[in-house]
């Protein structure tokens, strides 16, 4: 799993840690705001997005899809803040563990100073949708470190890494900052934080008798019927 040239998909040292619990699949928060949704391989994501974010123009070849997200005045090469989507149809069915795909994908290998790599363990979402939380970062970036790294920033990420039977997903925040140390690296307990604060309730659905999805399918449904 490779990202685009803004991606923080950081890819020495590891540290698994016991699950972080989140809500179970039948409580919702009815306050929940889905202005975000977005279609994926069968199944339809939706999470609120803040405001001033600015979506990229996605990629997809059928297979893999990409899209990010940054604040309004910056790029995917000058984020301090940036949302990515990810999925890759396919990519479920290997043998291969969620922690040992999650590890590959996300430890920071090119990291020397500073390296931050947790998995919260795997979670039943519903049906045959799991959850992880991952959390990576790098107190300095080295050149390199991915695609249009900012070389000597520091970067903390907050993964929510979704598996079926079929596609793997992800939905990323990152912070970025040249100063390094500037911002302590995530952990399991803030990282779910961070992400509760800025997604929301996040779902992936197939359909809308799925706990939390009736109005994420109604508005994918809508947009379709609009096309």
């Amino acid at each position: 799993m490779t990202a685009s040239g803004g991606s923080p998909m950081l890819a020495a040292a590891a540290l698994l840690l016991a699950a972080v619990p989140w809500t179970s699949g039948a409580e919702t928060n009815s306050e929940t705001s889905y202005n975000t949704v977005i279609p994926l391989y069968g199944r339809v994501l939706g999470f609120h997005l803040p405001d001033g974010f600015v979506a990229q123009a996605p990629k997809s070849n059928g297979t893999n899809f990409l899209m990010e997200f940054v604040p309004k005045g910056e790029t995917v090469e000058t984020w301090t803040r940036l949302v990515t989507i990810q999925a890759y149809r396919g990519a479920a069915r290997e043998p291969t563990s969620s922690a040992d795909i999650a590890r590959g994908a996300f430890e920071p290998k090119a990291c020397n100073i500073g390296p931050v790599y947790l998995f919260g363990g795997e979670q039943v979402v519903h049906g045959a949708l799991k959850r992880s939380l991952v959390v990576n970062g790098c107190a300095s970036l080295p050149a390199g470190a991915y695609p249009k790294a900012m070389r000597g920033a520091s970067e903390r990420d907050a993964i929510l890494f979704f598996r079926d039977a079929d596609t793997l997903y992800t939905l990323n925040y990152a912070e970025r900052s040249p100063l390094a140390n500037k911002v302590a690296p995530f952990t399991l307990d803030s990282a779910k934080a961070k992400l509760t604060e800025i997604f929301g309730d996040v779902r992936l659905c197939t359909n809308a008798a799925e706990p939390g999805c009736k109005e994420i399918i109604a508005v994918n449904e809508a947009r379709r019927a609009a096309q």
